[in-house]
């Protein structure tokens, strides 16, 4: 999406107090900069890289269903 359109989403979820949209966002927007750090982690560590997927990961639960 062009920047125009996430900034309209922002400012539409904001005046109308939708912090359920602004949750959304700051999540998605905290993926993104994990995704970059793992981007560039690539490119400059491989070491690092390995590292850095294993925390974007998602945790096993100690819960298992139906067990």
């Amino acid at each position: 999406m062009k920047r125009r359109h996430y900034r309209d989403m922002i400012v539409r979820a904001s005046q109308a107090g939708d912090m359920f949209r602004i949750d959304q966002l700051a999540m998605q927007l905290a993926r993104a900069e994990e995704a970059r750090r793992l981007l560039q982690a690539l490119t400059h560590c491989p070491t690092c890289a390995a590292s850095a997927a294993a925390r974007l990961a998602p945790e096993a639960s100690d819960d298992v269903a139906g067990a």
